[in-house]
């Protein structure tokens, strides 16, 4: 499997071709998590990613994700450029960059240090205000409600449910808060590459485990953790 898009339309992407075709559909697009890159469609990422996003920022990351591949740019400078644009993108940006990132080179943000806050939806009813900066933020968009902040720790959680886009919230009860955020919170590093031994269903904490849409780890045949 080289994708899988969680979408109603979606499901299991076994073949360049038909991940292909899930480029041409952008809500198929915004919604896939890649396991491995697909260079051959890095140009198609990219302008599907500048026809629903803001096109100069896809450009430019287009050209930064290629100096990256040539081994040009290291995971840092490719991350310090990012942040250097994050506050021109809007919501389809940062959704499409995690795609086209991932469909290039292999990465997304999180795999290079930098992990995406967005407003979580629930942060009128269980938080303060929006617009509260998560103490670890590298830089912030207003457009897209989001924050691009550091992503470190010595134990790891592989998110293929947000694929590093990940609902924030200020404050509020911890059941109610993402377990992503919960983990980063704990001192976990969010990576979207990586074999995964076992599914955390709950976001409990467990090293090595996997967060994932309920018929990926059906399809991938990963137990619960214990």
């Amino acid at each position: 499997m080289i994708a899988y898009a969680d979408h109603p339309d979606g499901g299991a992407i076994v073949d360049i071709s038909q991940l292909e075709r899930a480029l041409e559909r952008s809500a198929l697009f915004l919604s896939l998590v890649v396991f491995r890159e697909v260079p051959s469609l890095m140009e198609k990422a990219f302008r599907e990613w500048a026809r629903i996003g803001t096109p100069d920022v896809a450009e430019a990351i287009y050209a930064y994700t290629y100096q990256y591949i040539k081994r040009i740019i290291t995971d840092r400078e490719l991350l310090l450029r990012i942040a250097e644009l994050f506050n021109r993108m809007g919501a389809p940006d940062v959704l499409a960059m995690q795609r086209a990132l991932a469909i290039s080179a292999g990465i997304t943000t999180c795999d290079i240090g930098g992990l995406i806050f967005v407003e979580n939806p629930r942060t009128s009813l269980y938080s303060r205000p929006s617009g509260t900066t998560p103490p670890d933020a590298i830089t912030s968009s207003v457009y897209a409600r989001a924050h691009l902040v550091i992503n470190r720790g010595s134990r790891t959680i592989i998110d293929w449910d947000t694929f590093c886009v990940v609902p924030y919230l200020p404050t509020g009860d911890p059941y109610v808060i993402h377990p992503l955020q919960r983990l980063h919170n704990a001192g976990y590093f969010v990576a979207t590459r990586g074999i995964p031994r076992c599914v955390a269903s709950d976001g409990s904490p467990t090293d090595g485990a996997a967060l994932a849409p309920r018929g990926l780890a059906k399809l991938l045949g990963l137990p619960p953790c214990a």
